[in-house]
């Protein structure tokens, strides 16, 4: 065999390798039991949003809490080229679907109106807008993307009950179902800060040691 198709054979060899990586699973609970949740009354519109909207802020299933947002810190960035998954926000009966979610750096948003009235999305990372849209029309749809990393805030600047987060993240994330579990995939191995996040729950953090094939468990309880 030439040294240079030894070479080649060798490179092919090397890139049906798969890569190391481990994944995280694991689950939120919440302890206690929480204050049932009251709708919120809507002020207009009413013909199209209906007397109130539930509030979302607290969803908690059979000790299970929903839409915590969980990122891996200090683990690589996504290789250059990675194309990041499009994710969408809905305006649908004057609230945000879904109404917690998290993305990449880099993602495009696709933002919809189901509503056959007039919405204008205001988000806001810290004090600073990251779009602004006026929105009359139902089946509008307007792409953006979500350019930079942190805690995007959505409100309705005509219906002040609506309100959504987006988590923008250049780390492996993962968002908690009804059931309160999770599952991130393909994280590299090594030993990070797991960072669960809630609205109106605050963080929590926990250290989890990746390995290089496999799991690690991880688990966090909020309230009482």
């Amino acid at each position: 065999m030439t040294m240079t198709r030894f070479a080649a054979v060798g490179l092919a060899a090397l890139l049906a390798t798969p890569a190391l990586a481990g994944d995280i699973r694991g689950t939120v609970k919440f302890s206690g039991a929480p204050a049932k949740a009251q709708p919120i009354p809507t002020t207009k519109d009413q013909t199209t949003c209906g007397q109130s909207v539930a509030d979302e802020s607290l969803l908690v299933s059979n000790g299970k809490l929903k839409n915590v947002v969980l990122t891996v810190q200090g683990a690589p960035k996504p290789a250059p080229g990675t194309e990041p998954v499009r994710v969408t926000i809905d305006q649908n009966k004057c609230h945000y679907i879904p109404h917690v979610q998290a993305a990449a750096v880099g993602t495009p948003v696709d933002i919809l109106n189901s509503d056959p009235v007039l919405h204008n999305i205001h988000s806001y990372l810290g004090t600073s807008t990251v779009f602004n849209l006026a929105m009359p029309f139902k089946g509008q749809k307007i792409m953006k993307t979500l350019a930079k990393p942190g805690l995007v805030n959505v409100k309705c600047d005509v219906h002040a009950w609506m309100h959504a987060y987006i988590v923008v993240t250049d780390t492996p994330f993962a968002v908690t179902g009804d059931d309160g579990t999770f599952t991130i995939r393909g994280v590299p191995p090594g030993n990070y800060t797991l960072t669960a996040w809630h609205e109106k729950l605050g963080e929590k953090t926990a250290q989890v040691s990746v390995p290089a094939s496999g799991e690690v468990a991880a688990e966090f309880t909020f309230g009482g």
